[in-house]
This record gives C-alpha cells, sequence and structure tokens, in this order.
C-alpha cells in the first residue's frame, strides 16, 4: 500500500475568498510521485510534468493536483465532501501502485479540450433545454465535467448524429 494516511487542511480559494465552495490540501507522509506516471494513464491527466514532479487531473468538477507528498482538491462543499473525496483518490492510488506491472505508463499530457472545440460540435441554438443559456456556457460546463453531455437533447437528434460522435469521441479522450 503507498498511502496510509494523511492530514487534511481545508482552505478558502484565494481568489474569490467570499466563495461557497472550500478547497482541501491532503499532506502525505508517503512521497507518491513514483507512480505519477501510471496514475496519469489510469486518470488521463491533463498536465503532467515528470521532471517538476506534479500531475494534475479534473475529476467530478474538481481539478486535483498531485505532489509527492500533497494532494490539492478545489471546488468542494465542505470537508465532508473533501473526505469522500480523498478517500476515493488514495483508493484509486493505492490499486495503481499496485497493478503499476499491468498499466503501461504515460509520460504526456492529454491535450486539454477547449470550449470552443466543444461549442464546434454542438447544435449551436442556445435553445436552454440544457438549463443553461447558451451552448457556449454549456461547453464551458462541459470541459470542466460540471455537467452531462446527454443534457444538450437536440444533439441527439439525427440532425446532430455525425457532431453528436466526434464530440463523443473527443470527451472519452480527454
Amino acid at each position: 500500500m503507498l498511502i496510509n494516511d494523511y492530514k487534511l487542511r481545508i482552505v478558502l480559494p484565494e481568489c474569490n475568498p467570499s466563495s461557497q465552495k472550500v478547497n482541501a490540501i491532503a499532506d502525505l507522509s508517503e512521497n507518491i510521485s513514483e507512480v505519477f506516471p501510471y496514475l496519469n494513464t489510469v486518470l488521463k491527466g491533463f498536465q503532467f510534468s515528470e521532471k517538476g514532479k506534479i500531475l494534475t487531473v479534473k475529476r467530478g468538477g474538481h481539478l486535483i493536483t498531485f505532489r509527492p507528498r500533497e494532494i490539492a482538491i478545489t471546488n468542494l462543499e465542505d470537508e465532508n465532501e473533501a473526505r469522500a473525496v480523498l478517500e476515493e483518490l488514495k483508493q484509486i492510488l493505492n490499486e495503481t501502485y499496485i497493478n503499476k506491472d499491468r498499466i503501461k505508463p504515460s509520460y504526456i499530457p492529454v491535450p486539454v479540450l477547449k470550449p470552443l472545440d466543444i461549442l464546434k460540435l454542438l447544435p449551436g441554438t442556445n435553445c436552454k433545454k440544457c438549463g443553461v443559456l447558451t451552448c457556449f456556457a454549456f461547453a464551458f460546463k462541459l470541459t470542466r465535467q460540471e455537467i452531462e453531455m446527454t443534457k444538450c437533447t437536440p444533439l441527439f437528434s439525427g440532425e446532430y448524429q455525425e457532431k453528436r460522435k466526434v464530440l463523443l469521441e473527443l470527451l472519452h479522450a480527454c
């Protein structure tokens, strides 16, 4: 097992101290950097620096940054959510460490999907059926994993079948 325990710190976002969301930092007693290339494969990280010993991923609407003795998580409701996310990450880290002989390490960051990339594949009707004001706002939320693609019901009509297929491939790759 790679991680046994951690010390949790809850911090307010520096860029918006009046935010209702919090960030969390888990201080680790173990150095987890050896598992980063394998974790990059498992979690499809979008920023990876082997030299700088840092891996950043997006997961469940959170930005998660792994450093040798630290895990930082953004956009959390409270300490309870922080603990739940950290326990899930601890399990993923430990399973990745145990199975690293069967995982092909990746030293390359996944290309970041931008809202404009997604917008080009949406119907562009600004119909609001997804609950968002514009297709661009929907695309932005989709890149941050804050909304599901299925909320865009026009995209699932026959007219947009090819765009939907391309968008699914892009989202799966990232």
